[in-house]
């Protein structure tokens, strides 16, 4: 499950880099899932709470790092007649972000191997946390 909370190619080039999730009052798992790429990998529905998401500290195997994590309010844009515009679909106000999964996010002062422990160790404790409560979308 882990694997759910790395950053794809698009979430990496985002600003600022984010997984994208959704506010479940705001968006159905149907719609979010219409929002991705057309074969996407993921399948899944979790729900976290983003003061949970908020309260994770990242061990690097040395020291403990809080507040790496974030989540946020990311519109989504479409083009229409060749211009970008905020998109109005059913769903699209539900989509977030969360940030700090990003290899800029860890501290400077770390090693590269220290900073993928860290990265690895929040996508554990997201997946820790998003186990309590999923399911599958059926194709």
């Amino acid at each position: 499950m882990e694997d759910e909370f790395t950053l794809s190619t698009k979430d990496k080039n985002s600003d600022p880099p984010h997984l994208s999730v959704w506010v479940d009052s705001l968006t159905t798992p149907e719609q979010a899932y219409g929002f991705l790429p057309p074969n996407s990998p993921r399948r899944l529905v979790l729900r976290l709470k983003v003061n949970e998401i908020c309260q994770i500290q990242a061990n690097s195997g040395e020291c403990v790092y809080p507040n790496l994590l974030n989540v946020i309010w990311v519109y989504l844009f479409q083009e229409i007649d060749g211009k970008c515009v905020r998109d109005y679909c059913p769903g699209a106000d539900g989509h977030s972000g969360i940030t700090g999964l990003d290899e800029e996010s860890a501290p400077n002062e770390l090693t590269n191997r220290q900073k993928k422990n860290i990265r690895k160790d929040l996508r554990a404790q997201l997946a820790e946390l998003a186990s309590k409560d999923f399911f599958q979308i059926t194709d």
